[in-house]
């Protein structure tokens, strides 16, 4: 997954250029050892970055500049408890993932990237 997502994380930061302008907080539930939301804030210092996965999992992830680790296992809780400390008005919930073709031979045959602000895709790679 770590390999994942330094090829993922690269095109979100473009394709979703701006998209993290004002954000304060930013936590990547699943996160792994924390290596894609250490590159949003390495281009966006003033975002306080958690990286939350399982504990044994984050015990192993490096320091990174602007990035706590915080371990637990119920990442259903923490996404809960995100939708309610952020508002209404300016806060977002955003989900990433990588969908597999289920006849593909390989991780990225047939990958794709698609923002959607819920009013339909906005942009798409």
């Amino acid at each position: 997954m770590a390999c994942a997502a330094k090829i993922t994380i690269k095109a979100i930061l473009v394709g979703y250029k701006g998209g993290f302008d004002n954000v304060a907080t930013l936590v990547d539930v699943g996160g792994g050892t924390g290596g894609a939301v250490a590159e949003i804030v390495k281009l966006y210092p003033s975002i306080k970055g958690i990286n939350f996965d399982l504990p044994h999992v984050v015990a192993t992830a490096p320091v990174y500049h602007g990035v706590s680790h915080v371990g637990s296992s119920d990442c259903v809780k923490i996404l809960k408890n995100c939708r309610k400390a952020i508002l209404e008005s300016s806060g977002k919930v955003i989900i990433l993932d990588v969908v597999l073709e289920p006849n593909g031979d390989g991780m990225f045959d047939d990958t794709g990237l698609t923002k959607d602000n819920g009013d339909g895709p906005i942009f798409s790679i």
